[in-house]
């Protein structure tokens, strides 16, 4: 055989398929064998080897036969078993054409009567006022012919609905239209490479199932990894890899987190979850500021080579490589500080930044020549270089600075009061919407008070407050401070800003870094909006003990998840709570969402003495004297029953009481002693 070719167009190329597969020649002889025997094969063999090949020249080699069409016909007796009928190839369709067309011819001329009538209709009353001359005719043939026209419409948009008869038209089940041979499907799976990808990396740098990170509306979020596989993915399947089955699942909707991104830690898209079961040794990757990491040996962790990112297998990385990590020490920072600012004053910082960078570089350059080096106007850089109209957001953030409170770090003293300042903020606190402000309103002097002796212990600075007294009878007290740089700090915090029933409401992550910050958060929010019940008229329970906000129906699934959070908080502390309920404000389009707690004498009492409640005096006095009324109740009930014969687990089953609690209601313990606790 020659093979002296120019070009591919030389090689003549066989006709058939099956003359076509190269080097599988036992192949072929078994696909003609059963061509000629109408046989089954069962190829299995590696991707590319032939096998749709192979079929598709069985398919061509099977000896021909009278194929037909497969239609499917109601049967009006059964709906649920349709006729099954065949018919000669091709000519299914043309059944399906004739029925059609028929169904179309069946309403032709009623619809032709009808448009007649209907042009009639239209037409008749100018007739009758001119052969009558009287406009009473005219009026009833014209209202007359007004109800046949909106008759007419209304039967033209009913259809067959009206009661007409039906014609139903048959499907064609199997069409075989133009095919000499057998049919052949291609049932070639995705190899498993496209589903999972070449390379299978982590941009999180590997989580465990409890801490993944989410960004929800720009911030960081530490979900459980399951939390958002079911959120954020579809329906996981499995897949086997290389003798290993993973669990794959892609992502339904944008799902963004922190990755490494042209050499920083920056915002990345999620394109799929895949999971696996791992039976062997781990590596743990511990940084020099003690973060741990506990990966695969295969996995492969981004790193920083000579000034550019690099991705090393685990157990491939020496001491000193410098692995990709968020500075989690750090709570604000000056680009959270400049965020807070519009778009043209963070243009103006980065210019600022700029050339600050430029000078540095170059300390014999004068201000003009910095100016064209940041394509700037002299003047601009004039005012920068007699260190005067510096912009804003710089202003407050060497403001704050000198405080000591740039960078914020988790070891800053002062950031469990920051806590609680922002926990009020969520409450009846805030900032104004147009940031001219930071405000408290309490029905207590003594709680504006402490709250503004609070903010002046964080920033190290009195002036630009006030406490004004309010209410319809003047009990009403609200503290304000309008000291601009405060108030875009406690921004960047995550202070709500405006009509907080109108905006959405998040914890800010930060919140939940710490239990102790947790705590001063929550206590202060409750101390805003706790309802403390009292003995019922009957003194046989309490009445409801609830924490309610206030929002509009769009906001019901943010409100929902607010009060969760507060409800796993209660649960940490044993605190019992139960569903969220909502009703609506008559007076208004908002509604009020309520998280219940349980009002059970030994719940309420670790509620008093577990959960602490800020800038709010009167509700922990209160509480403290219905749990005192609850626990003599509870006493007095106790000793009658008992009286009347009823055995002790029997009394308490009724009274709803443990052991621990019976013990303290019996032994006469009052709780005032949980208010200095509180102080």
């Amino acid at each position: 055989m020659s093979l002296n070719f120019k070009s591919t167009a030389d090689i003549k190329v066989p006709e058939k398929i099956i003359d076509q597969v190269v080097g599988q020649e036992a192949g072929v002889e078994v696909m003609r064998k059963a061509a000629q025997q109408r046989r089954h094969v069962l190829l299995i063999g590696d991707p590319g080897t032939g096998k749709s090949m192979m079929g598709l020249a069985l398919a061509e080699m099977l000896s021909k036969e009278k194929l037909v069409d497969i239609v499917s016909f109601t049967n009006m007796h059964d709906e649920n078993q349709p006729l099954i009928r065949t018919a000669p190839a091709g000519k299914g369709r043309d059944l399906v054409a004739k029925a059609r067309i028929q169904s179309n011819a069946l309403f032709r001329y009623q619809n032709w009567v009808l448009i007649a009538l209907a042009v009639l209709a239209m037409f008749l009353p100018w007739w009758a006022r001119s052969y009558y001359k009287s406009d009473i005719i005219f009026a009833a043939f014209f209202i007359g012919g007004m109800i046949f026209l909106a008759s007419f419409v209304v039967f033209i948009n009913l259809g067959k609905r009206m009661g007409g008869a039906k014609f139903d038209i048959p499907k064609v089940i199997v069409d075989n239209y133009g095919r000499k041979t057998a049919p052949f499907w291609d049932a070639t799976g995705a190899h498993a490479g496209a589903l999972l990808g070449d390379i299978l990396h982590d941009p999180l740098q590997s989580f465990c199932p409890s801490e993944v990170v989410i960004l929800e509306n720009g911030k960081p979020s530490k979900r459980g990894f399951h939390w958002a596989l079911d959120k954020c993915a579809d329906k996981p399947f499995k897949v086997e890899q290389d003798g290993t089955e993973y669990t794959v699942a892609f992502v339904k909707n944008k799902v963004t987190t922190l990755g490494e991104k042209r050499g920083k830690t920056a915002p990345v898209d999620v394109l799929s979850f895949n999971t696996y079961n791992y039976d062997g040794k781990m590596i743990r990757l511990i940084t020099s500021d003690k973060k741990e990491i506990t990966v695969t040996p295969e996995h492969k962790v981004a790193v920083c080579k000579h000034g550019k990112v690099d991705y090393v297998e685990a157990q491939q990385l020496k001491p000193g490589d410098e692995v990709f990590s968020l500075k989690e020490d750090i709570l604000l920072d000056e680009q959270d500080i400049i965020s807070t600012y519009n778009k043209k004053q963070q243009e103006q910082c980065a210019l600022y930044y700029a050339y600050l960078d430029n000078k540095e570089q170059n300390p014999l350059l004068g201000y003009k020549r910095l100016a064209k080096s940041i394509e700037q106007r002299y003047a601009k850089t004039r005012w920068w270089h007699a260190g005067k109209c510096i912009p804003v957001p710089v202003q407050t953030c060497n403001w704050l600075k000198e405080r000591g409170l740039l960078p914020l770090r988790i070891t800053h003293e002062k950031v469990p009061l920051m806590a609680k300042i922002l926990g009020a903020m969520f409450g009846d606190g805030g900032i104004f919407q147009n940031l001219n402000g930071v405000f408290l309103s309490s029905s207590e002097r003594f709680a504006v008070e402490e709250f503004g002796e609070d903010i002046n212990s964080i920033f190290r600075t009195s002036g630009n407050e006030r406490i004004i007294e309010g209410g319809e009878y003047g009990h009403s007290w609200c503290y304000q401070n309008t000291n601009r740089h405060i108030i875009r700090f406690l921004l960047a915090l995550g202070a709500p800003q405006g009509n907080k029933t109108k905006i959405h409401l998040y914890v800010p992550q930060w919140i939940k870094f710490n239990p102790v910050w947790n705590s001063e958060f929550w206590g202060s929010f409750l101390g805003n909006e706790l309802g403390v019940p009292k003995v019922h008229v009957s003194g046989r329970n309490l009445n409801t003990l609830d924490v309610g906000i206030c929002g509009t129906h769009v906001f019901e699934q943010n409100r929902s998840e607010f009060l969760t959070e507060l409800k796993q908080y209660l649960e940490s502390k044993y605190v019992k709570a139960g569903k969220i309920a909502k009703s609506r404000n008559k007076e208004t389009e908002n509604y009020i969402y309520k998280l219940l707690i349980s009002t059970t004498f030994e719940n309420v009492a670790n509620f008093a003495s577990l959960i602490k409640i800020n800038y709010c005096r009167y509700k922990q006095e209160k509480l403290i004297q219905t749990l005192n009324r609850f626990s003599e109740v509870k006493r007095e009930r106790y000793a009658a029953l008992v009286s009347r014969g009823y055995g002790a687990e029997h009394t308490m089953k009724l009274l709803q009481l443990t052991p621990a609690s019976l013990y303290m209601i019996l032994n006469h313990e009052k709780f005032d002693h949980l208010l200095e606790a509180q102080s």
